[in-house]
């Protein structure tokens, strides 16, 4: 019994120390500037295609205050961003007249 409560501290101490981290890093990730046009957006999902390179997927957070209606297929934008485990997440989106 004694030992089972010992590999449970362990195992929440862990969890604990690898939480950490992880936020420490994505806080800590340097933002990265993207320029294009959108190809498209559906939901909080913004494709931009900038040139010479393939289309980048990024998430707009629902916090995050986006003119939707200037983000339309076309549209020249400016979005920084930050990669977070599997997908850019945006800190700003600008849209270019």
């Amino acid at each position: 019994m004694r030992r089972n409560s010992f590999l449970l501290i362990v195992l929440v101490a862990l969890a604990g120390v690898m939480a950490n981290s992880s936020r420490a890093q994505s806080a800590s990730a340097a933002p990265v500037q993207i320029s294009g046009v959108v190809e498209s957006i559906s939901g909080n999902t913004l494709d931009v295609k900038p040139a010479a390179t393939p289309a980048i997927w990024v998430m707009i957070p629902s916090d995050l205050h986006v003119d939707r209606s200037a983000l339309k297929a076309g549209a020249e934008v400016s979005v920084e961003a930050y990669w977070a485990d599997v997908c850019y997440i945006a800190t700003q989106v600008t849209t270019r007249k």
